[in-house]
């Protein structure tokens, strides 16, 4: 169980209960949230707050960790709010196997580091790639596509006698 002195907010949104911590106590919390049965570890992600004017965010970044109790069914949402250049966070690779992969991809997309996990690499973006395309400040503009003229004719089936 987690310890409610980690607790630092909580609450219930859409039917399921969420709780934020420390990012400092993160490992520690989700660790409470595996020993009390919350063992499959649904989805991690991250919110970018940037340009969110309709609330008062205590940090830009925001580390969501989805956990589900495969004997009840419950589920429950972890959240700690992250600031820096580069944002930094514990990894749980070694708490939730399929971390390793949802923080890698956190990283490719938000640019968030997650300390001590085995491989930080980029797994969606070009390793070359600049910059982390779900960030609310990257630049959003585009690159014109040339297409043939072929692409642009409509192609029928012959007609059959």
């Amino acid at each position: 169980m987690i310890s409610e002195t980690l607790i630092v907010e909580k609450g219930v949104s859409a039917g399921d209960p969420w709780v934020t911590v420390e990012s400092r106590n993160v490992r520690e919390a989700l660790s409470g949230l595996k020993n009390d049965g919350y063992t499959l570890l649904v989805f991690l992600t991250c919110v970018d707050h940037l340009v969110d004017s309709s609330r008062q965010w205590p940090a830009r970044y925001e580390v969501l960790y989805q956990l589900r109790n495969l004997e009840t069914r419950e589920q429950i949402r972890l959240r700690a709010f992250i600031d820096g250049e580069p944002p930094r966070i514990e990894s749980v690779h070694d708490l939730f196997g399929p971390a390793n992969w949802e923080e890698r991809e956190t990283y490719d997309m938000f640019g968030i580091v997650f300390n001590n996990h085995p491989e930080l690499t980029r797994i969606l973006m070009p390793d070359d790639w600049v910059g982390y395309p779900l960030r609310r400040d990257y630049p959003v503009g585009g690159e014109p596509v040339e297409f043939s003229e072929e692409h642009e004719m409509w192609q029928t089936a012959p007609e059959k006698a």
